[in-house]
């Protein structure tokens, strides 16, 4: 039996299902599965089905079996077929296309493709379907047309509809869930178990983190006066706190109709206020009544009082008040216990305020990350900029951010970025965009403004308050910040070096506090080594792409560029030329004058080629004393002209040799155009080749233009 088994799972895993499925459909095509066949008894029909229903039981089971791991699309496919294979046997069986339970075929069409996972399955099926449908029907073309078309439209009516309902289904189940994780998440936030993080500003998020914490402090303060009034039978209790040299109502508990909200002096308090000690008051008249009670109530008169004070360093903080009605003195232990409520008051605010301090910790080192992750993966400079404002802004707020670049040889700074958020702000005022255009890419010299003073000292400006005249010079006396009441201008910093400044303004006032700023000045740190960064990777480019002597495209970037040119050619149908050129004799000129004197004559021919070049034009130098140049959007006599003036103008340069005499060289250039010449890059290359030959054996010093004439000359 174990033997059994194990040939069986052998041929599943050997793809039994499919031998059994060509098998099938080799019975349907040759006329074997019929009705007549059915009728007759035929083994091979009798064997073959009982193969395939044991084949089909074998697929269900596989499927349904609760140890089956997850369907591939290649089970998916497999069984899909073996029932499509298994209805088309039955309609076969019955009559052909004819048969009464054709319809079933509709009904499976709708099936599959509901139940399908992958696109490719079902397209597959459908074919598959379509084939059966040829193969059953093969003697009625006509009938076949007419359940192909019913097929289809049972097709698409499941995709349009039943497709559709799908999409709407799994999109309400999608909001939902998304819906019901955002309300976990907002409900975490207020029960404060994870930070909230928004896109809200940074003052925002500091308000509402006070916000919650003053009014944690208020329930907490409320429900700790509550029990200490209930336990030691108050008429009422209080807490008094000291905000700019002045008792301010904070809570209290008692009888709402006799309690004041605004203090009007410290009253029988104002000795604890000059000399913070426990106080404790008895046989008090209606005149020296807390400053927390109201002079016209009606109530019962106070007559006795205890205050304790919170201190903090020996400075007061804040009072907490008990007092009670009907000359019922507070003895030694009822004192002790407001002192302890008193204890735990002030130790509700601490915990708050560091609770608070770790919020703000937390936001900051956010804050920094973001920015660390931004700027770290910024390589080239324009990158750098746009993500250095993104980190900035995520700290501060500003209306303006300038970054400039210094210069120690020419002692000049550079404006390489500007950024100004919004328009105008008619509330404060400052065109701050007008500004940021008349700051673009200005140079100024080294002087007495506040870039250069910042470059100078390695030091943040202002070096004190942020506060600055309306005619502070920032950059030059032509663009002063007459609107910035806010400005800060950090060094950037990278070991010994100065690379440049971030300089922020705002037209609010303290803006940029202590706090702010020293954020700020990690960030330029940051900003200092991706600018570093940017520049290495730059340089290391155009070392990658350029040649070191002339500082032409090298030969392998010329090739990357060909293969853009030609790609955007083929798709627009643009025509593009290519010039190759030599150099005449320059053999010669090494071995006359030297290698020296060879290099100098590169250098004057590529800046030839370069000056006369345009922006969109490729040149390149190809190795050696040649020379390659990519014409866009050029045809063949157009290069043709261009190759002429290039020629007359390096004919017309004079060369000095180490001696001191002239010389002139000339240059042999060979033209083909895309697509007149041929289509493929490499094709073109040396077609351009050719042309460049017959110059070099026709006398050199000329242009000529590959044709086919020339190539069958050659």
């Amino acid at each position: 039996m174990t033997h059994l088994r194990t040939v069986s799972d052998l041929l599943w895993r050997t793809r039994w299902a499919l031998v059994v499925l060509a098998s099938a459909w080799l019975l349907m095509a040759s006329g074997l599965a019929s009705t007549a066949a059915l009728a007759r008894g035929s083994l091979p029909l009798a064997l073959g089905l009982g193969v395939y229903a044991a084949t089909l039981a074998r697929a269900v089971w596989r499927e349904l079996s609760p140890r089956t791991a997850a369907r591939t699309p290649r089970a998916e496919l497999e069984l899909g077929l073996l029932i499509i294979t298994g209805v088309y046997l039955l309609v076969a069986l019955t009559g052909g296309l004819h048969s009464a339970i054709h319809p079933l075929v509709y009904a499976l069409v709708s099936f599959l493709l509901i139940i399908h996972r992958t696109r490719w399955v079902a397209l597959a099926w459908l074919a598959s379907i379509a084939a059966l449908e040829l193969i059953v029907g093969a003697n009625d073309g006509t009938l076949v047309v007419y359940h192909l078309g019913f097929i289809g439209f049972f097709a698409a009516g499941n995709l349009l509809i039943l497709g559709g309902l799908v999409a709407r289904l799994r999109g309400e189940h999608e909001h939902r869930v998304t819906g019901e994780l955002a309300r976990m998440r907002q409900e975490a936030r207020d029960f404060r178990l994870i930070a909230g993080s928004s896109g809200r500003s940074r003052e925002v998020d500091e308000l509402q983190l006070a916000q919650g914490a003053v009014h944690g402090i208020h329930e907490q303060v409320a429900f700790n006066l509550g029990l200490l009034r209930d336990a030691l039978g108050l008429h009422g209790a209080a807490l008094l706190w000291l905000s700019e040299d002045a008792l301010v109502l904070k809570q209290a508990v008692g009888p709402a109709d006799e309690l004041c909200e605004t203090l009007s002096g410290p009253g029988v308090l104002a000795g604890i206020c000059r000399d913070p000690h426990p106080l404790t008051l008895k046989n008090m008249t209606e005149r020296r009544l807390p400053p927390y009670y109201r002079d016209d109530r009606g109530g019962p008169v106070v007559t006795d009082l205890c205050a304790v004070p919170l201190l903090r360093k020996g400075q007061l903080l804040g009072i907490v008040c008990a007092d009670r009605t009907g000359d019922r003195p507070f003895t030694a232990d009822e004192q002790a216990r407001v002192a302890a409520a008193a204890q735990l008051v002030q130790r509700i605010v601490e915990q708050e305020r560091v609770f608070s301090a770790i919020e703000r910790g937390k936001y900051e080192q956010e804050q920094f990350y973001r920015a660390s992750e931004l700027l770290s993966g910024a390589l080239g400079l324009d990158e750098v900029y746009s993500k250095s404002f993104r980190a900035i802004r995520a700290i501060a707020d500003y209306d303006l951010a300038v970054i400039t670049g210094f210069d120690p040889d020419a002692l000049t700074h550079r404006v390489l970025a500007v950024d100004a958020p919004g328009q105008a702000d008619r509330e404060y005022g400052g065109d701050w965009r007008g500004l940021s255009e008349q700051l673009t890419d200005l140079v100024f010299e080294d002087g007495a403004g506040l870039v250069a003073m910042a470059v100078k000292n390695r030091h943040h400006m202002p070096a004190g308050d942020e506060r600055v005249e309306p005619e502070t010079v920032v950059f030059t006396l032509h663009t002063r910040m007459r609107h910035a009441h806010s400005l800060l201008v950090l060094p950037l910093v990278r070991g010994d070096q100065v690379l440049g400044t971030i300089c922020l303004a705002s037209a609010r006032e303290r803006r940029f506090p202590r706090p702010i700023r020293e954020m700020l000045r990690v960030i330029s740190h940051q900003v200092s080594v991706s600018l570093q960064n940017a520049r290495m990777y730059r340089a290391m480019e155009e070392r990658a792409t350029t040649d070191g002597l002339t500082g032409l495209t090298n030969h392998r970037a010329f090739r990357e560029r060909l293969a853009q040119i030609h790609a955007l050619a083929e798709r627009t149908g643009q025509k593009f030329a290519l010039i190759l050129t030599d150099i005449d004799h320059f053999k010669k000129v090494n071995d006359t004058h030297g290698h020296p004197v060879g290099d100098a004559v590169l250098k004057r021919v590529a800046a030839v080629f370069a000056g006369r070049a345009r922006k969109v034009d490729v040149v390149a130098r190809y190795g050696g004393e040649e020379f390659v140049l990519v014409l866009p959007d050029t045809d063949g006599e157009g290069a043709l002209l261009f190759a002429n003036k290039l020629r007359e103008e390096v004919a017309a340069q004079t060369m000095t040799a180490a001696d001191g005499t002239t010389f002139q060289v000339t240059v042999s250039m060979g033209v083909a155009e895309f697509p007149h010449d041929c289509r493929d890059p490499s094709e073109l290359i040396e077609r351009a080749d050719q042309a460049l030959y017959r110059c070099k054996h026709g006398g050199r010093n000329c242009v000529t233009r590959w044709s086919r004439s020339l190539a069958a000359a050659s």
